[in-house]
């Protein structure tokens, strides 16, 4: 139903993936090597072989805990400096824990093998360097767009709407800080600018961004219709002229970014060894 849904024509719809979906809601109580380094990641989605999700599908794993600590100790600080009180009081852990599971499960969502002059391709090997930025920005704007899908056919609360748009923006004010100028930061930073523009979002006397509700749903379509447009083009080009438009940082955002000096960018997970008594 998700992918039927998608605001795109059919023949552009991935209809034949893989229907094996698994999603596990976990604790994390350990990690090591290159799963601890760099940035914690709140959630995953593999493999990321587009033959494996063709054939099978792909499984969602949501690390609960790593997205409360994150959400209480830099979502919740981020929407107090940076939205409308209003927006800022409507944030919650449901909304956030409901828009991470809904990024996943859009990432096997939408074009994967396209067909470009002729040519049997993917959407990776065609937007290249570009793809991480718009694939996960694709993410981002399809889990939104499908909780407001599902909240329209009942399938989710509707309350969850009055909470969905602040955490939304917060997290892509969290998302902006690992690099303005990085390709995951210039998908968000696309993003905020997409939708300052289409009226859907809006800077306060303070510089405080807020949600316009009764435009919000309509330009989360628009975007999310652009972003699937290119990857089913497997528009290199298009891409790019995108990113150039929407994805640099203007002076305002770039100030909202700077309140946040003082906040953590990440979380750094301390793991309690496990005493074991030998058997005797």
């Amino acid at each position: 139903w998700l992918e039927r849904n998608l605001p795109i024509p059919d023949e552009d719809k991935n209809l034949n993936r893989g229907s094996e979906s698994p999603i596990r809601v976990v604790d994390l109580v350990y990690n090591a090597g290159d799963a601890k380094a760099g940035v914690q990641t709140v959630a995953f989605n593999l493999p990321n072989d587009e033959r494996v999700r063709e054939a099978k599908g792909s499984k969602k794993v949501l690390l609960r805990n790593v997205m409360r600590a994150k959400y209480d100790r830099i979502l919740v600080p981020i929407a107090q400096k940076v939205l409308s009180p209003e927006n800022a009081d409507h944030l919650s852990f449901d909304a956030f824990l409901d828009e991470v599971l809904h990024h996943e499960l859009s990432h096997g969502l939408g074009p994967g093998k396209i067909v470009v002059d002729g040519r049997d391709t993917e959407v990776r090997l065609e937007l290249k360097d570009l793809y991480s930025t718009l694939e996960e920005a694709k993410a981002d704007v399809m889990g939104v767009y499908n909780i407001l899908a599902l909240i329209d056919e009942g399938e989710i609360p509707a309350e969850l709407r009055d909470s969905l748009e602040p955490t939304y923006v917060a997290g892509l004010i969290r998302g902006a800080r690992f690099g303005l100028d990085e390709a995951h930061g210039q998908g968000t930073v696309a993003q905020l600018n997409f939708l300052l523009e289409k009226g859907a979002l809006e800077l306060d006397d303070q510089g405080r961004l807020a949600a316009v509700s009764e435009k919000f749903p309509g330009a989360i379509r628009d975007l999310l219709h652009e972003l699937l447009t290119l990857q089913a083009r497997g528009d290199y080009d298009g891409s790019r002229a995108f990113l150039d438009r929407y994805g640099v940082a203007s002076d305002a955002l770039r100030d909202l970014v700077g309140r946040l000096g003082d906040l953590p960018v990440d979380i750094r997970p301390l793991f309690k060894p496990v005493e074991v008594t030998p058997a005797s």
